[in-house]
Formats: C-alpha cells, sequence, structure tokens
C-alpha cells in the first residue's frame, strides 16, 4: 500500500519505510495547507509530531536540541514566558504563548528531511496549494472590483496582510526554484509565478510588495548576481502596466497626509512611548492593545487602529521589552547565519548540494522579505506566515550537520543514494 501511494505521490525514493512515509506526509501537507486553513496545518502537525515520537524512537534528540537556533530560540522563550507573568494579565499571555507549538518545525524538519529530494518534495507541494490559493484571492477580486483598502482579498485567511505575505513568501520561493531549475519546468513556473504575483498586486499591501521586492533581490544577488536588471525592468513593467489605483497606493508610502501613511507614523510613535515606559518587560503578548490607547499622540484614530505596532521590532519590544526584541534579533541573526554557512559549502559544488543550494538561498531571501515587510506589519505574528516561515527557516538544518548520519560542524551535500548522484531536479 505505501509503495502504491509512494509512486502515485512521486514521493521521494529516500524514504524507505512506511513509518517514514507517513510522518513525511503529515509534515509536508502541514506546511503546504497552512496556506488554505491554519486548523488543519496544525492538525497534521500535531500528528507528524507525535508519529515522530512513537515511531521513530531511534531519533536523537540530542543531536537535534544541539542545532546552533536553539539557544537563542531557548533565551527567546523564556524572556516571552517571564514578560508574560510579569504582565497586567499573566494567565491570557501565557495562554497566547502557545504559538511557540509552531516552532517545532525546527525540530521536525531536520529530522524528516534527511533523504534526496525531500526538501524539494515539500517546496512542489507548497506551490500546488499557492495555485488554489492565488486562484481564491483573484476570484475574490473579480467578484468586488471596487473593493476599499479594509476589505481586500484575503483568499482563504482572514485576513490580506496574511494573505499578502504568504502569497509574497511563496513568490520568493518560485524565483528562488526558476534559478535553480531546468528550462522545462518553465512551463508550469512563469504562469503559477504570474498567478501568485497577480493576487499579490491585487491584494494592495504595500509591505508585501516591499518584502517581495527585498527577497528576491537577495535570492538574485546568491544566485545570479547579472539578473538583477531584469528584476529592476519587471519591476518597472509591472508598475506601468499597474491599474491607476495601485501606482496610487504605492506613491502613497511618501504621502504623510495619507491616511494608512500617518496613521502607522502615529502607531509606532505610540508603541515607542509604550517601550519607553516598559522597557524590560514590555506589556505581555495580550495588552499591547489596551496599554497603548495611553500612550497615543492624538485621538484621530479608532481604538481598534491600535490593535499592534505594525512593526515587528517595536511589536516584540512592546510585547516582551527590549531583551526580549535583542533575543528575537539574535534569533533572526542565527537564521541567517546558519543558511549562509550551508550556501558557502554547497555553492562550491551545486551539482552534488543542488538542494543544500536551494535550501540556504530560499531561507536568506524569506528572511530579508519578512524583516523589510515586517518594518510596516507585524508578520511574525502571522500562525500561517509563521508556520511557512519556520519550514523554509528550518531546512537548512538539514544540511548543516548531516544529522543524523554525521555530526560534522560544517555542512555535508546529502546527495548520493546507493553510490550514484541522483537528478534533483
Amino acid at each position: 500500500m505505501f509503495q502504491f501511494i509512494q509512486k502515485c505521490l512521486h514521493l521521494p525514493s529516500s524514504l524507505e519505510r512506511p513509518s517514514q512515509i507517513l510522518i513525511f506526509l503529515a509534515l509536508s501537507f502541514s506546511v503546504a495547507s497552512v496556506l488554505v486553513s491554519i486548523a488543519i496545518s496544525q492538525i497534521l502537525l500535531a500528528a507528524a509530531l507525535i508519529a515522530w515520537l512513537y515511531l521513530e524512537k531511534d531519533t536523537n534528540l540530542k543531536t537535534l536540541l544541539r542545532l546552533p537556533c536553539i539557544p537563542p530560540l531557548c533565551a527567546f522563550i523564556f524572556w516571552t514566558i517571564i514578560s508574560a507573568l510579569v504582565s497586567p494579565n499573566p494567565l491570557a499571555n501565557i495562554s497566547a504563548a502557545k504559538k511557540f507549538f509552531l516552532f517545532l518545525l525546527l525540530l521536525l524538519i531536520p529530522a524528516v528531511t534527511r533523504g534526496l529530494k525531500i526538501i524539494l518534495w515539500i517546496y512542489r507541494a507548497v506551490f500546488a496549494v499557492s495555485a488554489i490559493s492565488g486562484i481564491a484571492g483573484i476570484v475574490q477580486f473579480l467578484a468586488d472590483p471596487k473593493r476599499d483598502y479594509l476589505h481586500r482579498i484575503s483568499g482563504f485567511m482572514s485576513h490580506w496582510m496574511t494573505y499578502s505575505g504568504l502569497m509574497m513568501i511563496v513568490l520568493i520561493l518560485l524565483v528562488n526554484f526558476a534559478l535553480n531549475t531546468r528550462r522545462r519546468n518553465f512551463s508550469w513556473i512563469i504562469p503559477l509565478g504570474c498567478l501568485i504575483a497577480i493576487a499579490l498586486i491585487l491584494s494592495d499591501t504595500r509591505t508585501a510588495w516591499a518584502g517581495t521586492i527585498a527577497g528576491a533581490l537577495v535570492v538574485i544577488l546568491l544566485r545570479k548576481p547579472r539578473a538583477i536588471i531584469g528584476l529592476l525592468a519587471i519591476t518597472l513593467v509591472v508598475y506601468f502596466v499597474s491599474p491607476a489605483k495601485t501606482k496610487q497606493r504605492l506613491e502613497s508610502v511618501w504621502n504623510l497626509k495619507d491616511p494608512n501613511t500617518s496613521n502607522r507614523i502615529e502607531i509606532w510613535g505610540t508603541s515607542l512611548r509604550l517601550i519607553q515606559h516598559n522597557p524590560w518587560f514590555g506589556v505581555g503578548l495580550k495588552n499591547v492593545n489596551r496599554e497603548a490607547l495611553k500612550y497615543r499622540g492624538n485621538h484621530d484614530y479608532p481604538d481598534w487602529a491600535y490593535q499592534h505596532a505594525h512593526n515587528n521590532f517595536l511589536q516584540i519590544a512592546a510585547e516582551r521589552g527590549i531583551p526580549g526584541l535583542l533575543f528575537w534579533i539574535w534569533l533572526m541573526s542565527r537564521f541567517g547565519w546558519d543558511a549562509l554557512r550551508v550556501y558557502r559549502v554547497s555553492r562550491k559544488s551545486p551539482s552534488d548540494s543542488k538542494e543544500a543550494l536551494i535550501a540556504s538561498v530560499a531561507a536568506m531571501g524569506t528572511l530579508a522579505a519578512l524583516l523589510v515587510a515586517g518594518l510596516g506589519e507585524y508578520n511574525f505574528g502571522d500562525s500561517e506566515i509563521l508556520t511557512l516561515f519556520l519550514f523554509i527557516m528550518s531546512a537548512p538544518y538539514a544540511f548543516l550537520t548531516g544529522f543524523p548520519v554525521q555530526h560534522s560542524p560544517s555542512p555535508v551535500p546529502r546527495g548520493t543514494r546507493n553510490g550514484e548522484q541522483e537528478t534533483l531536479l
């Protein structure tokens, strides 16, 4: 039965045991399904975790806990819990910390994705589901082209910011994939890329646009620096052929009188004053929207506009204090540095470690996108975006130490099976 499933789904041949196939499918569809349902995604993630703990008892957990990202992650979690305990509403803030469940992806992905083509298969699963999500958003727009900024397209998500953030990440993955694949795959990469790009443009979300350009820029600089000219040309073409409403939306970034821009400036100022009065522990994960009202600069905007700081750095500092922010920066820096380590080794022999190269470049591009888009939005707080982000960040760790076969401090390629090199793409 499992052989039939493996053949029908074109699963990687490196998945040999039924237990491996079961865990892999649960984990893969957990990551991919986040584009349509966070509930389904988390159920599958829990199933993958339980199955992994029960069926893969030979896993060396100590090796996983020695991954370089674990110390900053533990520090960030520890300070978050301390901040929650000293906050005005400790029980509610502790319960909000349940989102740390998603960080188990940092252990599961390196443990499960040990064989050839496994990471690439998950990427393709994400691409397949993203097509459905992209179509859903475009259909929403066609059903009501005159929708205002408070009713933007959102696909299967509850908010347009979540939707545009997911489309942003998928588009960066596609750019990375296109730069590392054979031309025959362009027959589906180009149509899917156009579909996702259209959905992203129609979302009217400026932060996601900026994040996409930043992420694509990083990917191209790492893989095909000369293609930067092509990126600039595509960006200009998209701008000039875009509807007047989209151009106006983009140009409003520099207009301080624009309601959305002036609203951001007011909220950032409010957040800075809140952090200044609560520098060590912040006010807790669930209290920013209430506490921010005490520090507002004016009453020009409704109370609901202060639900969060619209900036990753400010929001995390407001919730967990400046130490919490520093621990988060440490974690993000660790993700980037470790991906860079894998990239440096894999680019020396790209034919032998193509998968590692793709995973490392995707991680650095996605990290850049999240940070740039996060200057104007709290995208780190979205469970859907966080799930996809953590999968991409954890993928390089499957190559970093060669877990569990080897325990070298340097990245190692995984590219062979039965003494022969397999074709990755």
